[in-house]
């Protein structure tokens, strides 16, 4: 089943969030059948990893037009590229998968009172390493 998600880094962080809290520890028997694409708006660590390894991944969501029309704050009067084909022709052609790692750092919060005890938040993440 594929997953394609459109957004910026904190909406695939909440999906990510989502994913682990629901899916990955309760149902692993789900983790083979899943596979999320990732089409990124705006600036994205995740998916300059993704086009560092797999250059059509480059080609569609990383060229300066790309990089351009989301990096806007207001949209354009036109659309100079055809977005949506653009996606769906990534879907159809995405064949190879990039495993990477999803982990969960534990951190310790303290509230602005002393009085108050400090809690723990795990929050997950995509392990990528950009050079």
């Amino acid at each position: 089943l594929k997953v394609v998600a459109v957004g910026g880094a904190g909406y695939h962080s909440t999906l990510l969030r989502c994913f682990v809290r629901h899916l990955g520890a309760k149902s692993p028997e789900w983790l083979g059948y899943l596979r999320f694409l990732l089409v990124p708006l705006g600036t994205h660590p995740v998916a300059q990893y993704l086009g560092s390894v797999d250059g059509r991944y480059g080609a569609a969501f990383l060229d300066p037009p790309w990089r351009e029309l989301f990096g806007r704050s207001e949209p354009p009067p036109t659309e100079p590229f055809n977005v949506v084909g653009r996606i769906l022709s990534y879907v159809a052609g995405a064949g190879a998968t990039h495993l990477l790692p999803v982990a969960e750092a534990m951190l310790t919060c303290k509230h602005k009172f002393p009085d108050e005890d400090s809690y723990q938040k795990f929050v997950p993440f995509v392990g990528v390493s950009l050079a």
